[in-house]
């Protein structure tokens, strides 16, 4: 269900898909009502890519290379920070499941 169906989302809040193995993984905005950034990043923890304000109610296939997590957060969040494709992504104080 992702962020479908909110009307806003906090500035440090967001969403992190995380898929149990590498690969192009497809998001659209299919009831989503607010802008959002998608930061793909792949097994080894470097963004693969972003795809940047995605419109909000759209169906068209987004993606940005292989990835194993993405993090969908408010539109505007990436360009704001210079998250860019070859950003290193760290994670703090998340459990992620073992590799199979």
């Amino acid at each position: 269900m992702g962020l479908m169906f909110r009307r806003k989302l906090d500035p440090d809040r967001g969403m992190l898909f995380v898929f149990p193995e590498e690969d192009e993984h497809v998001f659209w905005m299919r009831n989503t009502l607010i802008p959002l950034d998608m930061i793909f990043i792949d097994g080894r923890g470097r963004v693969a890519g972003v795809v940047s304000r995605a419109a909000p109610l759209g169906l068209e296939p987004r993606s940005a290379g292989r990835s194993r997590y993405v993090l969908e957060v408010a539109g505007g969040w990436a360009e704001e920070r210079g998250v860019k494709a070859g950003d290193r992504v760290r994670f703090r104080n998340l459990v992620l499941p073992a590799d199979p």
